[in-house]
């Protein structure tokens, strides 16, 4: 019940009796629990346009119980505390050098946003857990990082790099961006009443994320539906950070949409990209005008849309 309360919000009795198949009293004396332990609170729903008395409405405590959330993204690092209910209660972000192995670097920016979340969370919060999402290949096991060919990590230990410089004696889970965005999609977003689907992420490069019967595609070590690295041209493809050539990363990632729009080089090519995707290639490169005057291609770098749709 605690887990449908977390993933749904505010949510009635009744609809939790319905999504459990348990009947009332079970709900109530369940709802009574939670509230004594401080997990969730009651309150009445107000007007709901139906006859009889209205059902109370179930809401997750999320100031009073949290985890601390990271981000360790190409260009940029992220930090949040996020309150049961899955509430972003405050945020952190900084920018970060690119292709850069800055292990302490990156551990005592967030460690600092780490402790900085803590101290503004009232006394009577607890944090329950601390998870960072890496764009990068991550050891599900022990969440190593041992690849993360757009950055320039190897074999590090990340996590434990990290719970030691927070210093909250809790451990860091570490994962995949792509994997992550996936589960959080059919949890939270596109996906929710869906068993499979596909996640394909664009940043700086590409990532996905597959599931199967509900559950991730995560392969042996955690290794899986790295899509981004998928061979989609093998014959003169373009070389890749993995140091493959072909792959789709290489083919529509950041630098091949950079060099089709004349926009090479430059610190902030990640951010002048996101815009100009936005501005001028909502239809996966429609033509249209473009700053400075002169067209936008009109389409991917040389046959980028048909290695999207291979890929898919």
């Amino acid at each position: 019940m605690l887990r449908q309360v977390h993933l749904a919000g505010a949510i009635s009795r009744a609809a939790l009796a319905n999504r459990l198949g348990l009947n009332r009293s079970t709900i109530l004396a369940l709802a009574t629990q939670l509230t004594a332990a401080g997990l969730v609170r009651e309150e009445a729903s107000g007007t709901t346009g139906r006859v009889g008395r209205p059902s109370l409405v179930v809401r997750p405590e999320s100031g009073r119980w949290y985890v601390l959330a990271f981000d360790v993204a190409v260009d940029r690092l992220v930090a949040a505390r996020v309150g049961l209910g899955g509430l972003v209660l405050e945020r952190r972000e900084a920018p970060r050098r690119r292709r850069h192995a800055d292990l302490d670097e990156v551990v005592g920016v967030l460690a600092g946003f780490g402790r900085e979340l803590v101290d503004a969370a009232p006394r009577s919060a607890r944090c329950l857990g601390v998870g960072t999402s890496y764009c990068g290949l991550v050891r599900a096991a022990d969440g190593m990082v041992l690849l993360a060919p757009n950055v320039g990590w190897t074999n590090l230990d990340f996590g434990p790099a990290l719970s030691h410089r927070l210093g909250l004696g809790l451990p860091v889970a570490v994962g995949n961006e792509a994997h992550l965005s996936a589960l959080a999609e059919l949890e939270r977003g596109a996906g929710i009443g869906h068993q499979n689907l596909v996640y394909l992420h664009g940043d700086a490069g590409v990532g996905g994320g597959i599931i199967v019967g509900g559950r991730l595609l995560g392969g042996d070590d955690g290794y899986g539906a790295e899509l981004g690295h998928m061979i989609v041209n093998p014959f003169g493809g373009r070389s890749c950070n993995c140091g493959s050539h072909g792959c789709l990363e290489a083919e529509v990632g950041e630098a091949a949409l950079l060099e089709a729009s004349g926009r090479t080089g430059g610190k902030s090519r990640s951010r002048r990209l996101q815009r100009h995707t936005r501005r001028h290639l909502p239809g996966c490169g429609t033509p249209g005008p473009r700053e400075g005057g002169g067209q936008c291609p009109a389409r991917l770098p040389t046959g980028g849309a048909a290695h999207l749709d291979a890929a898919l």
